[in-house]
């Protein structure tokens, strides 16, 4: 039998996949998991790349590529600043809030319904495993909120 760090990584990626999926498929503009991640760090509150990089846990020159194509799609916008020209703060705009809205509702809909094809003690055992992960991972151990 697979230990339970084997099933994980088995399950998880499957999981990532039925999300990524969920954000492109049926979207007018759909988004990357990577973009839909970015837009949430920016949904809680306008970041510098450098901070968004740190969170993301990748490279600076990556969210930056990342924020350019969401720039030029209107769904984030670069801040005007006076202090410091060399650090822009990002911030989502109505578009980027509403696009990401939408992708975090297909994203719902895509996992109930592969929930919905569990009964009612492997749901309640989901979610009882669910929580007991989030805990173990607390807001300290790789960025809390890694949506």
């Amino acid at each position: 039998m697979a230990s339970l760090a084997e099933r994980a990584v088995e399950v998880i990626p499957r999981i990532v996949r039925v999300m990524a999926r969920a954000s492109r498929d049926g979207a007018d503009e759909p988004l990357t998991l990577s973009q839909v991640r970015l837009l949430r760090r920016l949904a809680a509150g306008s970041r510098l790349v450098t901070h968004l990089a740190e969170d993301l846990a990748v490279a600076a020159p990556t969210v930056s590529a990342t924020v350019d194509a969401l720039v030029r799609r209107g769904l984030v916008e670069r801040q005007e600043t006076t202090e410091d020209r060399r650090t822009v703060p990002l911030a989502l705009t109505e578009a980027g809030r509403a696009a990401l809205a939408a992708s975090l509702e297909r994203q719902r809909r895509a996992l109930e319904a592969v929930f919905a094809r569990m009964d009612d003690r492997g749901r309640a055992a989901l979610a009882e495993a669910l929580e007991a992960l989030d805990a173990a991972l607390g807001s300290s151990c790789c960025g809390h909120d890694d949506g």
